[in-house]
């Protein structure tokens, strides 16, 4: 990672962990009552995900406590009382400007540094924050930063006459589909048999917003695997070579791009775009509704 967001990372890392060690860890007798180990746990780790870099801080506490959370941001007037919230959006009140449910100050939390000053230092880097929290599991924080300059290797396509890179990484085999390999799912999705498996395809040009002439049609996928163990087919219209390239962060440029990680200066001259598989599957209608159907089939 670029040295200037190492140095800045304390900045939101430290009340992070404060926090984890202040409220996520319980008392020790009370862990035990609750069937754990005496001594919490809390994790920090960082890995490589499509073109950015994921730092994790994951305790094994007692989770968020949602009732309360909720309770503290209708007293300071920050939702009505009778908002309906998902789970999701309660845990995101934390970042709400002011917000603490620290009930005294020690030496550890309640000093005035709440979480809406982690994430602007996290925005600042131009990156985001999220949170997962289970009750009486533990939370885990998740930052994602951008790699301002870092090499990555990648598999070059095109989509729609646009040239872009796929990362490595994500990708676990390339192949040219038949027509018998296509499987309908509903009304407009999609599945590709690989093997006596299904996998839903997401055709990259629609994800993106761009559109083919009449007679071209993707006929090359890539297989790839989100952090999840989701597998999805991308469907491109050609891939060109595998290479290394260097990432150009857009962040302050172009904002977040749906779709799109960054993107990078090819040899010729060419800007080419970085591709987010984890967003555009995300994003797919088919992942979606083929994720639906086997989970009901296997609830079944």
């Amino acid at each position: 990672v670029d040295k200037t967001v190492i140095e800045r990372l304390s900045d939101p890392l430290t009340p992070i962990l404060r926090n984890a060690v202040d409220h996520g860890v319980e008392k020790p007798d009370d862990r035990e009552a609750a069937g754990k180990s005496k001594v919490g746990e809390i994790r920090l780790s960082a890995s490589h995900r499509s073109g950015s870099v994921c730092i994790e801080i994951k305790d094994d506490g007692a989770g968020v406590n949602r009732p309360r959370v909720k309770q503290i941001a209708i007293e300071k007037g920050l939702i009505p009382e009778n908002a309906e919230l998902t789970d999701g959006e309660i845990d995101n009140l934390l970042f709400a400007p002011g917000f603490s449910t620290a009930k005294e100050i020690s030496n550890l939390s309640g000093r005035g540094v709440g979480m809406d000053v982690v994430k602007n230092a996290v925005t600042g880097l131009g990156g985001r924050i999220n949170i997962s929290s289970a009750p009486g599991k533990g939370s885990t924080f998740t930052i994602i930063l951008p790699l301002t300059l870092a090499v990555m290797d990648g598999m070059v396509v095109s989509v729609a006459d646009q040239t872009m890179v796929v990362p490595i990484t994500s990708i676990v085999e390339t192949m040219r589909g038949s027509d018998d390999m296509i499987n309908s799912l509903g009304a407009d999705g999609t599945l590709l048999s690989i093997r006596g498996n299904f996998v839903p395809i997401c055709d990259v040009a629609g994800a993106l917003g761009l559109y083919r002439e009449s007679d071209q049609q993707a006929g090359v996928y890539l297989l790839v695997e989100t952090e999840t163990g989701q597998r999805c087919a991308l469907a491109v219209d050609d891939i060109h070579d595998q290479r290394q390239v260097v990432i150009k962060s857009l962040d302050g440029v172009c904002g977040e791009i749906p779709g799109v990680a960054a993107a990078t200066i090819l040899g010729d001259g060419k800007i080419a775009m970085i591709l987010d598989p984890e967003s555009i599957i995300a994003a797919s209608p088919t992942a979606a509704a083929f994720d639906t159907e086997r989970r009901m089939s296997n609830a079944s």
